[in-house]
C-alpha cells in the first residue's frame, strides 16, 4: 500500500468536501486503508487528527467569510456545521481568540489555517532494527478505558503508569502491556467474544468511525481469580512487526511511534497493517542487565501472502 498516496489523497478528499465529511471513517472509505491506522497515520505526520484539522479549516473559512460578506453569525454556524450560534461561537472563539463579531469587525486578526501540501522526505527508515515475527495467542489483564483520538497522547501516558506503579507495589515487576483496539473483533474479552461487543452501540459508533478506542493497560494472564476493576481480553496469533525503543520513557515510545508511522510506513513495500489493534510492550529487561527497553508491535501481512 502506497501510504504517501493514502495522505496524499486524504487531504485532497478533506478539502473537496470540508462542509459535508462525517469523519475518519468516511475518508478510510475513499483511500480504501484502516480507519484507525489512516487516523493514525494523519495525526502522526501532519500534527493534527482528521477532526481537528477539518474543524480549524472551517473555522478559518468562516472566519474569511465573516470578513467578505454581508452575513450573520446564524447563517455562517449554519453554513459550516454547527447546531446553535452559541456552539459555533464558542468553537470559533476558543480558535480565533476572538468572537465572530470582533472578526468580522476587524477589531482582532484571523487565525490563518490553511490547507496543508505536505512533500515526503522518508530517510533512516532502513536504519531502525524492526524484528518479524509471530506471537502465539495470549491473554493481558489489566485497566481498561475508552480515549479519544485527539487526547490519547496526553492522557495515556498517565494513565499507564497509574497501572504500572500499582503492579510494582504488588509485586508484579512486568512486562507490561498497552493495547489500542479499535474496530476490531479478533482481540477477544475473557468470554471469548470481541472485546468490542462489551461497550453500549453509541461508545461502539465512536470508535467504529475511528473517533475512540478502547486501550488496555496490562499484564500477561497466566490463571487464577481477575480482579473486579479489571479486564481480561486474548489477543490472537499474529504475524508483528515489533519496533524496538532505546529505553523504556515515554519520550522515546513516542517518538518511535512518530517514525513508525511518518516514516517506515510510508517506506515499507513489502508489509501491509492489517486489523485495528496494535501493542506497546513496556519494561522489557536489556540484554545486559543494566536497563529496560519498551517495544511497538503492529500486526502485519507480507503483500506477497495476500
Amino acid at each position: 500500500m502506497d501510504w504517501v498516496n493514502v495522505i496524499t489523497e486524504t487531504l485532497r478528499y478533506l478539502e473537496k468536501n470540508l462542509l459535508t465529511v462525517k469523519g475518519p471513517k468516511e475518508v478510510a472509505l475513499m483511500v480504501h486503508v484502516s480507519a484507525s491506522y489512516l487516523q493514525t497515520s494523519f495525526q502522526m505526520i501532519t500534527g493534527y487528527s482528521i477532526s481537528e484539522y477539518v474543524r480549524n479549516r472551517k473555522l478559518y473559512l468562516a472566519a474569511m467569510d465573516l470578513l467578505g460578506e454581508d452575513v450573520k453569525v446564524i447563517d455562517i454556524a449554519a453554513k459550516y456545521g454547527y447546531e446553535t450560534p452559541e456552539s459555533f461561537t464558542k468553537a470559533f472563539s476558543r480558535f480565533h481568540d476572538a468572537t465572530p463579531n470582533e472578526i468580522k469587525k476587524k477589531k482582532k486578526p484571523v487565525r490563518t489555517f490553511l490547507p496543508l501540501k505536505l512533500s515526503f522526505s522518508v530517510k533512516g527508515a532502513d536504519t531502525v532494527d524492526v524484528v518479524i515475527d509471530t506471537t502465539a495467542p495470549f491473554f493481558l489483564f489489566g485497566k481498561a478505558d475508552v480515549f479519544e483520538n485527539e487526547t490519547c497522547f496526553q492522557k495515556i501516558p498517565g494513565f499507564v503508569t497509574g497501572f504500572v506503579k500499582k503492579q510494582l507495589k504488588a509485586g508484579n515487576y512486568g512486562p507490561f502491556y498497552g493495547v489500542s483496539v479499535g474496530e476490531c473483533e479478533s482481540v477477544l474479552n475473557d468470554q471469548g467474544m470481541p472485546w468490542l461487543s462489551e461497550f453500549d452501540e453509541e461508545e461502539v459508533q465512536k470508535i467504529t468511525f475511528a473517533e475512540r478506542f478502547l486501550f488496555l493497560a496490562g499484564s500477561e494472564y497466566k490463571g487464577g481469580e481477575i480482579p473486579e476493576d479489571m479486564t481480561c481480553i486474548e489477543i490472537p496469533e499474529t504475524l508483528w512487526a515489533k519496533f524496538r525503543c532505546k529505553d523504556n520513557s515515554t519520550e522515546e515510545i513516542q517518538k518511535m511511534r512518530r517514525f513508525i508511522f511518518g516514516e517506515w510506513l510510508l517506506d515499507t513495500d513489502e508489509y501491509d497493517l492489517i486489523a485495528e489493534y496494535n501493542i506497546e510492550c513496556y519494561n522489557l529487561p536489556s540484554e545486559d542487565g543494566k536497563g529496560f527497553y519498551n517495544e511497538i508491535w503492529l500486526p502485519v501481512q507480507r503483500r506477497a501472502e495476500k
